[in-house]
């Protein structure tokens, strides 16, 4: 296959936006007050190209184990990329929950779930790893 394979590989592939996370803050009510309600921070968006598919067969829905709260997978041919949970993506002009990632010797893979509207929301079935860092509102 040689360069024809990598060339295949390549035409596949998107552009699309990661925003790195930038830890978290909380909103505040009218008087000014914190409502309890944390958002995640993002920092500038990095470009990157990669596969970005809707999951299919039974490979897709076992790789991620039992999380199956995701719309998309991403697959880039770089497995040392610095992409994290905690991040979120921009592709097409939508926005989507990084669910799950699974680096492994020669790609790298993370389920994706399309977010319902652009405002970030708040996490409601989980703690992210630096939820003790409060940034001001």
């Amino acid at each position: 296959m040689g360069r024809k394979g990598m060339h295949l590989l390549r035409r596949n592939e998107t552009v699309f936006e990661y925003l790195p996370p930038d830890g978290v803050t909380s909103d505040l009510n009218e008087f000014g007050q914190h409502t309890g309600e944390r958002y995640p921070v993002h920092r500038d968006p990095v470009q990157y190209r990669g596969n970005i598919s809707t999951p299919s067969g039974v490979v897709s829905n076992e790789f991620f184990g039992t999380d199956t709260r995701y719309t998309h997978v991403l697959v880039m041919s770089d497995p040392d990329v610095d992409i994290s949970e905690l991040g979120m993506i921009r592709w097409k002009g939508d926005l989507y929950e990084i669910r799950a990632v699974r680096p492994s010797i020669n790609t790298f893979s993370a389920a994706l779930r399309k977010k319902t509207a652009n405002r970030a929301e708040p996490w409601e079935d989980e703690t992210p790893a630096n939820s003790g860092s409060e940034v001001g509102g």
